[in-house]
């Protein structure tokens, strides 16, 4: 009988839920089906105000986290009704859950996703492992990202050296193959072009960069940006739209007298993305290896085209290593479920900076 795990991802961006199914019987990671689903305009809204505001009350916590938590339930049942397969065929669910707050750095280091693994294990029935990063904070990690284990199983085993980008709100490098594993946040990835766009009117995205294309990169307000203390920090590190959100963009504007369009503004955020990728690429000796882009960045024309241009190094996708680019982090929840159901730890020291050994996410069991 099949090991069938579940893998649920909500990104930074809010956009829409990741489900993969996955048959994990053997080490071979076989991918059965792989969905989106959209998450409630109302819903997302109330994301977005919450993760970009300085305060949270614990109501609107409780609240946003039995709301995704809904949502995500009617993920799992859309993919399993795909699947035509049973609820008990299911081992594991593994959700990521939604970012709302990520402070590794803060005197009191913590992090905040909603979305409640008990809600969605008693609602489904379904063993449910979620809050993956607490374990990592309370190690003394940044308790992100946790994806560059799961790019090591799944793209590394053929010794080459490479690096994998994740593209979603926030942009993530995990360097393969080097004599240690080595992976953190580089900056921002969609969360600034989207929050513009947003503001704009353009939409909830910047549809392929057409609008950031029509632009004009503004150089002094790039510079002033790139003087941000995250870029030069040292690795580990990690970051989230709690801090590269609308407040943000903001600050440097004011610090400019001259007025800038709001397409020139778009056309420099595309930059902040891509300057701050390629300084990492560049950090880590990667500019003549090759580079596998995943997420919502890859339908970014504009993007990914200004970082072609800007690197020596071979840009391509995931999908040239055997995995579709919008689903990775939705296999890699599914994947680090079943290693916590096995009770296997990680130490992620030269990732996130914990100590020792750490077991990735708390199992939820159905309540009796």
């Amino acid at each position: 009988m099949a090991d069938i795990y579940i893998g649920l991802m909500s990104g930074t961006s809010a956009d829409l839920i990741d489900c993969s199914a996955l048959d994990l019987s053997s080490e071979e990671i076989k991918v059965l089906s792989c969905k989106n689903f959209e998450i409630p305009k109302d819903l997302k809204k109330d994301i977005i105000h919450s993760s970009q505001s300085e305060k949270i009350e614990q109501d609107q916590i409780n609240d946003l986290d039995f709301r995704m938590a809904e949502v995500l339930v009617d993920s799992v049942k859309g993919i399993i009704s795909e699947l035509n397969i049973e609820i008990e065929d299911i081992k594991a669910i593994g959700s990521h859950g939604q970012t709302i707050k990520h402070e590794p750095r803060s005197n009191a280091p913590y992090t905040l996703q909603i979305g409640d693994p008990q809600k969605i294990s008693n609602d489904l029935l379904i063993t449910t492992v979620g809050n993956f990063r607490h374990d990592d904070i309370k190690a003394g990690g940044e308790g992100a990202p946790l994806t560059p284990i799961f790019h090591d199983k799944v793209f590394g085993s053929d010794r080459k050296r490479k690096a994998i980008v994740n593209i979603g709100g926030i942009t993530n490098i995990t360097a393969l193959n080097y004599p240690k594993l080595i992976g953190f946040d580089t900056g921002p990835g969609n969360c600034l072009m989207d929050c513009w766009s947003r503001i704009h009117n353009i939409g909830n995205y910047d549809d392929k960069g057409s609008w950031a294309s029509s632009g004009t990169v503004n150089q002094p307000l790039l510079e002033l940006m790139m003087k941000d203390e995250y870029f030069s920090r040292n690795y580990p590190k990690s970051t989230g739209p709690d801090y590269f959100n609308y407040e943000w963009i903001k600050k440097y504007l004011l610090d400019l007298s001259k007025e800038i369009t709001a397409e020139d503004i778009q056309a420099t955020l595309v930059q902040v993305t891509v300057v701050s990728l390629i300084e990492s690429i560049n950090l880590l000796n990667l500019s003549n290896e090759n580079i596998y882009l995943c997420g919502g960045g890859v339908h970014n024309d504009f993007l990914c085209n200004e970082i072609n241009k800007q690197t020596k190094a071979r840009v391509g996708t995931t999908l040239e290593l055997g995995i579709d680019p919008d689903y990775v982090e939705a296999i890699c929840f599914g994947w680090l479920a079943k290693q916590r159901i096995e009770n296997k730890s990680f130490n992620l020291s030269e990732i996130t900076g914990s100590k020792g050994e750490v077991y990735l996410g708390k199992v939820y069991e159905p309540s009796k």
